[in-house]
Order: structure tokens, then sequence, then C-alpha cells
């Protein structure tokens, strides 16, 4: 009898030590699981290319898991919250959608929705066989050169910066003919405030422009006064004619020659000159 009560007693014991044993189990695989939740959000991804002005449809974006550790400030978690809002900067495919890329809230969309207030838009030809052609791209920022010819002097043909720290709306190429040939001209839409634009439509009009590309982070205003032509042409020899004192030989003179920097006097004696 003693010993089948210690038998029960013994099962007891282990029966609780399992099942307490169980429960712990559990009570770990729940926090662990707690831990996994926390450690990742939802958030909204590019399915397609998105250019600038595109309008966002449900089916351009997706909802995914991602680590809560990596994930911009400024994302999104529901589909809800992007569709038919306006793209003002580029997305491709896996891009976190976040509000910094989007154009304000009622945007209709295309390309006048980026353009913010009080700015304009203003597409120019620009030279394609000179300058950084092909690493000017949409969002970058350019200075403006014009360079414009003297009718009357070719001499005072000048060159100078108009424009400084210009973003850079869109890039594209037509083509034109000259004569029987196509031409590759380089259109790129700049955005600038009116001021500016009345400065760029009339350098385009009487001159010929040219981009020089700026870093990012360089916002600096750089005060020139242009160069001209004549600036950059310098004569080499410069000749001085003087007479010297009078001599014994009345057809005797001195002729001062000055070549690149150096100094040089050579006697003509009788029309003939003298070493």
């Amino acid at each position: 009898m003693i010993k089948v009560r210690s038998i029960i007693i013994v099962a007891l014991v282990l029966s609780g030590a399992v099942t307490y044993g169980l429960y712990q189990y559990m009570e770990n695989q729940k926090v662990t699981s707690e831990e996994k939740d926390e450690g990742y959000k939802n958030v909204i991804l590019a399915n397609v290319h998105l250019p600038i002005g595109t309008k966002i449809e449900e089916s351009n974006v997706r909802r995914i898991a991602w680590p809560a550790k990596l994930l911009p400030k400024d994302h999104y978690s529901e589909i809800s919250q992007v569709v038919g809002r306006v793209m003002k900067a580029e997305a491709f495919p896996g891009d976190v959608i976040i509000e910094s890329k989007l154009a304000p809230i009622g945007s209709e969309g295309g390309f006048s929705s980026i353009i913010p207030p009080g700015m304009r838009a203003l597409t120019v030809e620009v030279n394609t066989y000179v300058g950084v052609g092909g690493f000017i791209l949409p969002n970058t920022r350019v200075d403006v050169l014009v360079t414009v010819a003297s009718y009357s002097d070719k001499d005072e043909a000048s060159t100078r910066i108009i424009l400084e720290n210009i973003k850079v709306l869109a890039v594209d190429q037509t083509f034109q003919r000259k004569g029987d040939d196509p031409v590759t001209v380089q259109t790129v839409t700049l955005l600038v405030t009116p001021d500016q634009a009345e400065k760029l439509v009339l350098a385009s009009t009487e001159g010929k422009l040219q981009l020089t590309l700026r870093n990012d982070s360089d916002n600096a205003q750089m005060t020139t006064s242009g160069v001209q032509l004549k600036e950059l042409v310098a004569k080499k020899t410069t000749i001085n004619r003087r007479i010297t004192k009078p001599s014994a030989s009345r057809n005797k003179k001195v002729v001062e020659v000055i070549h690149s920097g150096e100094r040089e006097e050579i006697t003509f004696e009788d029309g003939e000159r003298k070493e």
C-alpha cells in the first residue's frame, strides 16, 4: 500500500514538472514570436518604375515586412496611403515609397505637379559636344554659362556665368536638320524663378548656352566678371622704335625689340643691320 502511494506521489511530481516545463516552453515561444513581430514593420515598395509625375495606382506598389531598424522615418505602411499620390522624384522597382519623393496631396499628376509654387520649368537647348553632356541628369545641379558674340568686333565676344546652382528637372534629346544632315540637340529642363527665366530666355536667344555640373553639397555663390576673347589672346611680340643720340653716321638707327618677354636692340647703319 505504501509502495503504491509512493508511486502515485512520484507520478504527480513528474507530471507537475512536465506541465511546468511545457508551460515555460510555450511562454518562451510566445516571447520569441512577439520579439520577431516587433523587429519587422510593414512598408510600401514600388512594383514598377515610377517616373517623375506618375500618379500611383494600387498595382504600382506592394506591401511587405521590412526590418524596422532599416526603415526611413517617412515611410508608409498601408497601400491606401500612397494610392493617388504623385511622384516628384523617380522610383525604381524595390524602392521604398517615402514622403520626400511625393508631390503635395492633391497634385493631379504630370510634369507640372512637381514644380513648387513660385517656380517655373523652362526647357533650353544646350551644346551636346562639349562640357559634361551625359553626366547632367535629372535632380543634378548646374551653373548656366552664355557665350555672346560681338557683331562689330570679334575680340569683344564674351562668356559669363548667368545662373548658379540650378536644379535639372529633365533631360531629353531631339533631332533637327542642319542643311541635309540630322543634328542631335540636347534639351534640358531647368527649375528657375521668374527672374531667372527671363535671363535664360534672353541668353538662349542672343548667345550659346552651356552647363557646368556642380557638387550636390556645394551651394556657394561665386561672383565672376566673365571673360572676353581679347583677354585670352595676347600679342607675343611688341616692337618699340626709338632713335638714339646723333652719331658720326647720320643714317645710324637703333630698334628695340621685345619678343616673348626678351628685350633686344638691333642697330641699323646706312640701311644695313650691324651685328
